[in-house]
């Protein structure tokens, strides 16, 4: 039976042969900024969680009293998590085209040194799967526009949408960890 290990660099091999993946010195240069990109994506879904919290927030903007971003504060917390993680590949020498791929390497590379826990790692996974989520019901609401859509979506809660940030602060500050 094959060690995780061996599964994720089978996986990485793989990626990099379909150029999903690419591994290259110059990739190091992108370190800091997707690290500065990720803290801006976190800032932001702060920024929505905050609003959809306060009345006076959606007073100043104009804003419907019942206005409320759940969704959109989960969909920035991945994204905040998944830029510190391509951080973390650059310093490396990566650069990735693939959420999966990038999933892979970062689990291979930081988890196996205890760098990371693999409890971070299912942090990540499980953004990234709520993310696509919410992803999917938007283009299929976009395509088919059909009530029924709507009615099959699953609510977006205050808790959720918390959580989300919650785990992308801790995830962003373990992966600024390891590469201070």
């Amino acid at each position: 039976m094959k060690t995780r290990n061996e599964i994720l660099k089978r996986k990485i091999e793989s990626y990099l042969k379909k150029e999903q993946i690419f591994k290259s010195e110059e990739h190091k240069k992108l370190e800091k900024p997707f690290l500065k990109k990720s803290r801006k994506n976190f800032t932001i879904a702060n920024l929505l969680f905050r609003i959809s919290e306060q009345e006076d927030m959606r007073k100043l903007l104009n804003l419907a009293s019942d206005f409320e971003m759940y969704d959109w504060v989960i969909i920035v917390s991945y994204y905040s998590m998944y830029t510190s993680s391509l951080s973390a590949l650059a310093k490396l020498g990566f650069k990735s085209k693939s959420h999966a791929a990038t999933i892979a390497v970062l689990e291979y590379n930081f988890v196996k040194d205890k760098k990371i826990e693999t409890k971070d790692i299912y942090k990540l996974v499980k953004a990234y799967a709520l993310s696509e989520q919410l992803i999917a019901k938007l283009i299929q609401t976009k395509t088919k526009r059909e009530t029924a859509q709507y009615a099959t979506t699953p609510s977006i809660t205050k808790e959720m949408a918390k959580t989300a940030l919650d785990d992308a602060d801790e995830f962003i500050t373990k992966i600024e960890e390891i590469l201070s």
